[in-house]
């Protein structure tokens, strides 16, 4: 079944069933917090007029904690068709039980009511974010005790006593736990600084933790290693297989990225800059792909694509391409976990990639242009392995207009420049 089916498929299908049964042990164990994905979700099948149980199956979530949130992060705005009187109050059924809003609601420009309620998912997980912030955050004390805390503080460490002595010194006079006080002191709502303590200056920061991506396992289902050998042995004469990975400067992801697409019969690469590597600015890139190559050329090239679990690969549809008749251009599959080498071709061609672009270089100022220049002079470098160049290749089986389209040109063979001058 495809990711679109099993979000929004029959509710008595077999994989409606198995996600109901994670909802379940979900709520004996405790899950994770609803994200942007799944407010959109929320939102989405409000206006479908999907009942509770049935949203709560599709968010993985509480049939409570959906119906918490919209309650509580729903807008309330004035129904100016209607002469509001002191106290006058909502008494349609909509907005005092569940969905506790407006969306959707056929009866609503006709609506008496005196105020309208919208559930609307962005502005429910800013205000969500805005919360958490400010619960992680701010001083649970009054001015008299900090102060009081602060001096004590002070008077230790002049002393040279370390933050868990003078915590157990004054257990009675400091409300609050020794990691509070250092957290006081990096926050700067302390009177001590962190150069008053001896040790903590030589420590460096602790690095965060990326943030990952919700897996959906099945969406794995049929797109294993496994599965993607039974295909291109079904299908070999009509198949092109293309790699999918993405190379990060030292910012890991968090600025520029590039997305490399490599066609393993050709050596052609192609590569794509994103603003930050996430699912949604690779998504971008194949429909933007699509676009300019149009259906059956992209069905082509792109037949079948094989790239690792990474979560910026996980809008299938987006590669797979989804026609008006539901049926799909090209077929994604998956790498197994922690086995990036069952991709190996696209890795092979990154070591060429990394002539220009060394390891610890900071991808700042490059921009497109600047990427398929990279990629035409990788492209106009002969292979030993196809005995001719990538470029060649290709303009030899679609055309000269596919790689002028990509932006990609041919290179003389003599002024090939596979240097970090290349780009400056």
């Amino acid at each position: 079944m495809d990711l679109w089916s099993y979000y929004h498929g029959d509710v008595h299908t077999f994989e409606y069933q198995k996600r109901k049964e994670k909802v379940m042990i979900m709520n004996i164990k405790g899950g994770t917090h609803l994200d942007l994905n799944d407010r959109i979700k929320i939102q989405s099948e409000i206006e479908k007029g999907t009942i509770l149980k049935d949203i709560a199956v599709l968010v993985a979530a509480d049939e409570r904690t959906v119906s918490k949130e919209v309650k509580k992060r729903r807008i309330m705005t004035r129904n100016n068709r209607v002469f509001i009187m002191n106290n006058k109050m909502n008494t349609c059924k909509k907005t005092t039980r569940f969905p506790y809003v407006c969306n959707g609601c056929d009866k609503r420009k006709k609506c008496n009511d005196p105020y309208f309620f919208d559930y609307r998912a962005k502005e429910a997980q800013g205000n969500y974010e805005k919360i958490l912030k400010e619960t992680r955050q701010g001083i649970d004390m009054d001015p008299a005790t900090l102060n009081k805390v602060d001096t004590i503080l002070k008077d230790g460490l002049t002393k040279g006593q370390s933050i868990t002595h003078i915590y157990e010194a004054n257990k009675d006079d400091i409300p609050c736990s020794v990691n509070t006080l250092y957290r006081h002191i990096d926050n700067g709502t302390s009177a001590a600084i962190k150069i008053d303590l001896r040790r903590a200056v030589k420590f460096k920061p602790r690095k965060k933790k990326k943030k990952r991506s919700k897996r959906n396992l099945a969406m794995y289902e049929g797109r294993n290693l496994e599965d993607f050998i039974k295909h291109i042995t079904a299908n070999f004469a009509n198949t092109f297989i293309i790699e999918l990975d993405t190379v990060e400067d030292p910012t890991n992801g968090a600025e520029k990225t590039l997305l490399t697409i490599h066609m393993t019969m050709t050596h052609f690469m192609i590569i794509r800059l994103l603003e930050h590597k996430s699912k949604e600015e690779v998504s971008k890139q194949f429909i933007w792909l699509r676009d300019i190559l149009g259906d059956t050329l992209y069905q082509k090239v792109f037949s079948t694509g094989l790239t690792d679990r990474g979560g910026e690969f996980f809008d299938i549809e987006s590669y797979e391409g989804i026609c008006a008749d539901g049926s799909r251009l090209c077929k994604l599959f998956f790498c197994d976990s922690y086995a990036s080498y069952q991709k190996g071709a696209i890795e092979e061609n990154h070591t060429i990639l990394r002539y220009i672009l060394p390891k610890k270089t900071y991808f700042t100022d490059l921009d497109q242009d600047k990427c398929d220049l990279i990629a035409s002079h990788i492209n106009s470098y002969y292979r030993k392995s196809i005995d001719n160049t990538p470029i060649d290749l290709v303009m030899a089986i679609f055309s000269k207009e596919m790689t002028d389209k990509l932006n990609i040109k041919k290179i003389d063979p003599k002024d090939v420049d596979l240097t970090p001058s290349l780009i400056k």
